[in-house]
C-alpha cells in the first residue's frame, strides 16, 4: 500500500525520495517495519511477497528497499539479482532470520547495498538505511531527503 502522496509525486514524474518499499512476508514484521519508518519520516510502500515488486518499483521508485530474503516460494537473493539488473541505482537492504557469515557474503555478492540479521535493533536498521540512501545520493547526484 503505497501513500497516497508518494502515488501522487510518482504520477507527476518526480522521484520517491523519501520512500522506502518493504518486502516482507510476515504481516507482524511487515507492520513493524512500516510503524518504525513512518515516525522517522519516510513513506512506505509494502509488498507482502515478490510477485509484484519489479512492477512495483517501476511506480513507486523507492530510494531503498528493505527486502526479507527469505519468504514462502521465493528466493531473495533471485529477486535481489533482477532488481539490481532493472533498477541499480536503488540501494536494497536485506533482511533475514536465517543468516550468518555465508549468506552475508552471499547478498553483498548478488549486490545488496546492507545486511541485517533478525532479530535487529531498530536504530541499526535506520542508520544503516540512512548510510545507504546518502552514499546513493552522493553517487549519483540526488538532493538528501
Amino acid at each position: 500500500m503505497a501513500t497516497a502522496t508518494a502515488e501522487r509525486d510518482v504520477a507527476r514524474g518526480a522521484s520517491s525520495a523519501r520512500t522506502i518499499m518493504v518486502v516482507e512476508d510476515d504481516p507482524g514484521m511487515r507492520a513493524v517495519l512500516r510503524d518504525v519508518l513512518t515516525h522517522e519520516g519516510f513513506q512506505v510502500h509494502e509488498e507482502p511477497g515478490p510477485e509484484r515488486v519489479t512492477a512495483a518499483v517501476e511506480r513507486v521508485r523507492p530510494r531503498a528497499i528493505v527486502l526479507d530474503k527469505e519468504m514462502p516460494g521465493s528466493n531473495g537473493t533471485e529477486l535481489l539479482v533482477t532488481l539490481g539488473r532493472r533498477h541499480p541505482g536503488i540501494p536494497v537492504l536485506v533482511i533475514t532470520a536465517f543468516g550468518g557469515s555465508a549468506t552475508r557474503a552471499e547478498v553483498i555478492r548478488a549486490g545488496a547495498a546492507g545486511y541485517l540479521e533478525k532479530p535487529f535493533r531498530m536504530a541499526m536498521l535506520l542508520d544503516t538505511l540512512r548510510a545507504i540512501t546518502d552514499t546513493r545520493a552522493t553517487a549519483i547526484g540526488a538532493p538528501d531527503a
